[in-house]
């Protein structure tokens, strides 16, 4: 009788190899599909995450590593616990690495137990995210090269996937810099805090891209997704005339008349800014 046979590593990249045919025919129009790249991809960053944590030692993905007997049946850790371990033993994991790999479990868990909802442009943007972060982690640590594992037929896919979201973001990054150096360029050092020029990070995409943009309605635009929106952008208060973090200004109907004014904690006299006893 025929048999299938797959390791910890085999299995999981070859969930990687069916999330990105999956993710294939969701380019190519089959919005469903993104659902099963969800779940495969899942499946393979919690495997070959479990994965590098054999390298220190294969028992340590058992929950219980000195149960009395190990077998098939045992309990294994979780995703968290991979990733716990692994920082703990001084490897790197980026903050927005870690807060992809919530998003994605997050997601698949709502695909396989609920009702779901995704946006297409998100989840293209954090898969490349993903691929592109897993590439650099394994190859930090000189592990399994990842790309040589791949069919043929989704070698260009993977590594577009890999290398273009990367390209982007370095192009990203290099616009940020020219936009500051220009913003900068010609104004003495000691003139720089006049300078109305701030970096912001992007709510969207995690990185700090979120530079003035003079077309944009909020004033500032990330140079790699385009997001408008940041609750960090500041804005000046209708009284005192400072600059605050968006978050932190309340906009009020000053005379009830529709008369809208935009006030600080500070103007509002809120304790933790003025203490007026």
């Amino acid at each position: 009788m025929p048999s299938l046979k797959l390791d910890l590593l085999q299995n999981g990249l070859d969930s990687l190899n069916e999330a990105l045919c999956k993710y294939q025919e969701g380019k190519n129009g089959n919005d469903k599909a993104y659902k099963f790249c969800i779940q495969h991809l899942s499946h393979f960053f919690e495997l070959i995450l479990k994965y590098y944590v054999t390298l220190s030692h294969p028992l340590l993905i058992y929950k219980n590593p000195f149960a009395q007997k190990i077998n098939q049946e045992s309990q294994t850790i979780g995703l968290h616990e991979a990733i716990n371990f692994l920082k703990n033993e001084g490897l790197e994991l980026t903050e927005n690495f870690e807060s992809d790999l919530k998003w994605l479990k997050k997601l698949r868990n709502s695909i396989e137990h609920h009702t779901f909802e995704m946006n297409i442009d998100e989840v293209n943007a954090i898969i490349g995210r993903l691929m592109s972060a897993v590439v650099e982690f394994d190859e930090s640590h000189e592990s399994i090269d990842i790309s040589s594992h791949i069919l043929p037929e989704q070698f260009n896919l993977f590594h577009d996937l890999a290398n273009t979201y990367q390209g982007r973001l370095n192009r990203a990054l290099v616009t940020v810099r020219e936009a500051k150096e220009n913003a900068y360029r010609g104004v003495r050092h000691k003139e720089w805090q006049f300078v109305d020029f701030c970096i912001y990070n992007c709510d969207e995409c995690g990185h700090e891209t979120m530079i003035p943009d003079s077309e944009s309605e909020t004033g500032y635009k990330c140079t790699f997704c385009g997001n408008k929106e940041s609750e960090d952008i500041k804005g000046t208060c209708g009284i005192c005339g400072q600059n605050w973090p968006a978050w932190q200004l309340k906009t009020f109907d000053w005379d009830d008349e529709g008369h809208m004014e935009t006030l600080c904690p500070y103007c509002l006299h809120h304790p933790e800014y003025r203490n007026d006893d």
